[in-house]
């Protein structure tokens, strides 16, 4: 995959649908070759990791994708789901550095919930019944997964890019106007802002 006619080095995306949607983006001294398939999770990934990546020779892969993960898990069996997607990571890692190629991990993004009134009375009205919002759930699931990324990115000298960070609204959830109206997938100003942040990083 190493060109002759380009400077730039060779960088694989492999994730789900957030990735796939984000196309190939021009990123500083990179050519990105697309590898998002929509609806897969951390499993299917690895499972294709050495034809999709491997096979193509790339001198980095950005791995971008545990958000399935989490929002398919049902409650009881989220940790095995968290400790799956850890195990993933881990091994397409292994892959990647044992092939000569550079892995770039990426934090996963937040459901969004409005800054409203609104949000703020439902919130206390779930709280009065004992009941958590699903969104917070998901989230506090998603941060779980990103911290444990944080945290293994910096003990293994990994390069980390911190989407969940990078459009987070204030609130600690993304930003309204970075999704589409499904609430999950980005919209074109969301991935503007994820290209400029992710520019920023490999500069």
């Amino acid at each position: 995959m190493n060109p002759t006619a380009s400077a730039n080095r060779q960088m694989v995306l492999i994730g789900a649908s957030y990735a796939q949607e984000w196309q190939n983006p021009k990123l500083p001294g990179y050519d990105v070759t697309n590898k998002g398939i929509g609806g897969q999770e951390s499993s299917d990934l690895r499972a294709r990791f050495e034809r999709d990546v491997i096979a193509l020779q790339p001198d980095t892969v950005m791995i971008w994708g545990h958000y399935n993960d989490v929002v398919r898990a049902k409650p009881e069996n989220m940790a095995a789901a968290k400790r799956k997607a850890q195990e993933n990571y881990q091994a397409m890692i292994e892959q990647a550095r044992a092939a000569g190629i550079t892995p770039i991990l990426v934090t996963e993004l937040t459901i969004p919930i409005p800054d409203t009134m609104k949000e703020k009375l439902m919130s206390f009205i779930g709280s009065v019944r004992g009941k958590t919002d699903y969104r917070v759930q998901k989230n506090t699931e998603i941060k779980a997964l990103n911290g444990w990324l944080r945290d293994y990115a910096k003990a293994h000298n990994i390069k980390l890019l911190d989407l969940e960070k990078a459009l987070d609204s204030g609130n600690g959830t993304r930003k309204v106007e970075y999704t589409r109206s499904d609430n999950s997938h980005v919209s074109p100003t969301g991935y503007d802002a994820i290209a400029k942040y992710v520019a920023s990083q490999l500069i």
